[in-house]
């Protein structure tokens, strides 16, 4: 089978070096003289089954007109051997994107795919269909939060000059939604790379503009074009830390109804994507799929934001703070009640709870005049509310009630799960957005050097108000699985019901980990395979760039946190993710910067996991 080779994937130029012009019009490829026409977005491809594929181009032209265009699928990369051809058309209404549901392909075949309009062709791109037996391993690259202000697309050039990879997982921050003044501006204008358009990104056009420009870095139409990508999007391709009923970064007073924002991001996105639109009468912002490598691996992809999340909790507003319980039977002499004997005795008429004060010295006010008086108007300088921890933990954070994927896309991911298990299929990997294993907070003021953290947080408000949470001991991030650890407790439980070797993908931190999966019970449900950024920094960067930084994140990390077997703080890079019937491989690969075009590739580890029995996994083992 004929390749692209590393420099042709690099650079989009084609792999048939005797493609030209006339040689198009010989294959009956360039059958239609249209205006000037160019294919300045490259092609892609994805959401490959064992029979079909997805090719994808966008047409570029000066007029809001249709644009016809033919389609070649081919066995070889001079396109000799053409295995299926026809044509398609880029409209206005799509952006100008168009894409094709190539079918009738053979199981587990490479094939290299090219457009065509009038006289002039795209690059030729290579894809792959599943394959349905007979392998001996699948090659994942697992990539997430691509911001292109943010630096150079290295890891999309390694990936695209990597050999052997069946598919691209991209778990979701494709896009970042903010303008130039937002997040990463300071960077995109030091490194040329600001974003289009110069606003955050709100209409059908601003997310189709972003889109654009993204897709004209030639290291990202590298990676396309050199392997299918299989995508879901995580919260910036509609707005920072989104769920079922808006986002974090969504005013509906300036920017309107969240509805109608989402909408149109998940149709650009489609637009803009090598993927199948939804079925008729299926909601398009819900996305999961499944795709079987053969008898090795199966990959289920799920949706974590739109489909059924309910709000991330927030600390400063959702925290709940110690009580005073007061005996109100005498309404002229209110009486603080601490005897839980006695609490108990009293009607529940007869008690009201206040948030209880708390001086400089740690002693609570009891005063019920003054306790009702605070409460109402807010404490005066010198006091403070004392959270609650443990009843956060009880009433609030483990509410069961509390979903991320929603009760329909559980069930279905349990049915998969069993479905793949009883189909004899070694590996149920998850490519989900966010990190999933149990992480509380270390004490950072602590951890940190005190002059860093004085520095920090005379800098950063943020960070300041971060290393104060991090004394409470709570979960680090509840965007993450853990502000939904009742969800996550019910997939746990789905994959001990599988008897599933559940090997789980994040994205979305900027933070390279490997982690070992437990329920409640301490049973190992999984282990996690997180990518860093392709660009996104990491959030340990507000921390500056004393090196002193990293050593003293993983030390109290891998330290504090049971499941955290490797933590990278630093790098930005990918996974490549390796399966067979004896193991698991996963390697972690890094790039030195993102901030200069000239950088190296760092190996920075690689875990093994192996099965014993289905459901049984043997933890991670570093090599």
């Amino acid at each position: 089978m004929d390749r692209i080779t590393r420099r042709q994937a690099l650079t989009g130029l084609s792999a048939a070096t005797g493609l030209g012009l006339a040689s198009c019009a010989e294959t009956g490829l360039a059958k239609t003289e249209t205006q000037s026409v160019s294919f300045d977005h490259g092609v892609a491809s994805g959401d490959p089954r064992a029979d079909a594929i997805i090719i994808w181009t966008r047409a570029t032209v000066a007029d809001p007109v249709s644009v016809p265009l033919r389609w070649q699928l081919a066995e070889d990369a001079a396109f000799s051997k053409i295995v299926a051809e026809g044509t398609a058309e880029a409209t206005p209404a799509r952006d100008h994107t168009a894409k094709v549901d190539v079918t009738g392909l053979a199981p587990g075949r490479s094939y290299f795919y090219r457009f065509a309009a009038g006289k002039v062709t795209s690059p030729i791109g290579r894809t792959r269909t599943l394959p349905t037996k007979g392998i001996d391993k699948a090659r994942f690259a697992v990539v997430s939060c691509s911001h292109y202000a943010f630096g150079y697309y290295h890891v999309y050039r390694e990936i695209a000059a990597t050999d052997g990879i069946d598919a691209v997982v991209h778990l979701g921050d494709y896009i970042y939604e903010y303008g130039r003044e937002g997040y990463g501006g300071e960077v995109g204008k030091a490194l040329d790379r600001e974003h289009l358009p110069p606003h955050e990104i709100v209409t059908l056009a601003d997310y189709r503009a972003r889109f654009a420009q993204y897709r004209t870095d030639p290291d990202l139409q590298a990676a396309h074009a050199s392997a299918p990508f299989i995508t879901v999007w995580d919260d910036h391709e509609t707005a920072n830390d989104s769920w079922v009923g808006g986002a974090e970064n969504h005013d509906p007073r300036t920017e309107g109804k969240w509805e109608t924002r989402r909408d149109v991001a998940i149709r650009a996105y489609f637009e803009w994507m090598p993927m199948r639109d939804p079925a008729p009468g299926e909601a398009f912002y819900t996305l999961n799929r499944s795709y079987d490598y053969g008898d090795i691996a199966s990959l289920h992809v799920v949706e974590t934001r739109l489909t059924g999340r309910m709000h991330q909790l927030k600390y400063a507003r959702d925290m709940l703070y110690v009580e005073t319980a007061f005996d109100v039977s005498n309404p002229a002499r209110p009486v603080a009640v601490t005897d839980k004997a006695r609490l108990a005795a009293l009607s529940q008429e007869a008690v009201i709870r206040l948030k209880t004060p708390f001086d400089v010295h740690g002693r609570p006010i009891r005063d019920y005049a003054k306790v009702k008086a605070w409460n109402e108007a807010g404490l005066p300088a010198g006091y403070t509310w004392k959270p609650d921890t443990k009843r956060f933990h009880a009433e609030i954070l483990n509410d069961e009630r509390r979903t991320l994927m929603g009760t329909k896309q559980e069930a279905w991911l349990a049915g998969e799960l069993k479905a793949s298990t009883a189909d004899g299929i070694k590996w149920q990997v998850l490519a989900n957005q966010i990190v999933m294993a149990k992480m509380d907070a270390p004490d950072f003021s602590k951890a940190f050097p005190a002059d860093i953290v004085a520095a920090a947080s005379a800098k950063n408000p943020q960070a300041k108000r971060w290393i104060e949470q991090t004394k409470l001991g709570l979960p680090l991030n509840t965007d993450a699985w853990d502000g939904y650890p009742a969800a996550r407790e019910r997939l746990y439980g789905s994959a001990r019901d599988a008897e599933a070797n559940l090997l789980v993908l994040a994205g979305d931190s900027h933070i390279l980990w490997a982690n070992e999966l437990h329920d409640d019970d301490g049973a190992l449900r999984g282990v996690e395979f997180a990518t860093s950024g392709v660009t996104s920094p990491s959030p340990y960067g507000y921390f500056g760039d004393d090196a002193r930084v990293p050593v003293a994140a993983r030390t109290a990390l891998t330290t504090h946190c049971p499941e955290v077997k490797y933590v990278d703080v630093v790098h930005n890079g990918f996974i490549l993710l390796t399966l067979t019937r004896d193991k698991a491989e996963a390697d972690y690969i890094g790039v030195s910067t993102v901030r200069a075009k000239d950088y190296a590739v760092l190996p920075l580890a690689r875990f093994e996991v192996t099965a014993e029995k289905p459901g049984k996994l043997s933890g991670l083992v570093k090599v």
